[in-house]
């Protein structure tokens, strides 16, 4: 069977980094406007779209609480995915999680997105802790020095993640890992988490490689049958 021309639609679902606005001045240098245009130039017989589900500033819970709507009915072909921020909020504590719920909610998104469509894990960066905001803010100053760190406190939820991914099988860009190798040229130092313009295109690059190999990977499956 030729694989032929088709239409491949690619959901973004996460919280600010994966919604992407943040970090550069024009449109076309955002992660997924590199990755959609690699992608494009790569398999010209395809035509991609990008549909963005990523809500800047929301939870986990709160990203669910939509996912039917913002995600499910899209059915898209694939969707990264990238929990693990905005999950603990000392201004506002009715948004913070319960110990395990973080984990409840990513088995929810296994389960209601259609079997069809293939998941993606984004494994969520680590942040520069001298430049957050919540460093110096009075309702978290406390509690960060108690516990070393913005870093030190969303490390739970990095693990859990990574769990997840792996336990669910998921590929994994994984920019805990990219971003490590110099903190400080991908992320933003005005608030030592959103990603930089080069921060960008290491993510645009790195979700360009790891959508391209599973595309390259599906067309022999299709071709071998």
């Amino acid at each position: 069977m030729a694989w032929g021309m088709r239409n491949i639609a690619i959901c973004l679902f996460g919280s600010s980094i994966m919604e992407g606005r943040i970090g550069v001045e024009r449109a076309e240098n955002r992660y997924y406007a590199i990755m959609q245009r690699k992608l494009s130039e790569k398999f010209p017989e395809v035509c991609f779209s990008v549909i963005n589900a990523a809500v800047g500033g929301a939870s986990t819970r709160e990203l669910m609480t939509e996912f039917p709507d913002t995600v499910v009915r899209r059915d898209p072909d694939y969707c990264l995915f990238m929990p693990g921020f905005n999950n603990i909020d000392l201004e506002r504590p009715e948004r913070t999680l319960r110990p395990g719920e973080l984990e409840e909610l990513m088995a929810e998104f296994q389960r209601l997105l259609p079997a069809r469509c293939r998941r993606v894990g984004v494994m969520p960066h680590e942040v520069i802790d001298r430049y957050h905001r919540f460093t110096t803010a009075p309702a978290w100053k406390e509690y960060l020095a108690l516990r070393g760190g913005m870093n030190r406190v969303l490390a739970p939820q990095r693990a859990a993640a990574r769990k997840f991914f792996a336990d669910h099988n998921y590929p994994v860009i994984d920019l805990q890992t990219l971003i490590a190798r110099d903190p400080e040229r991908y992320i933003q130092h005005c608030d030592g988490v959103h990603l930089s313009p080069e921060g960008h295109k290491l993510f645009g690059d790195a979700a360009f490689r790891m959508m391209a190999d599973l595309l390259i990977r599906n067309r022999q499956t299709t071709n071998g049958r």
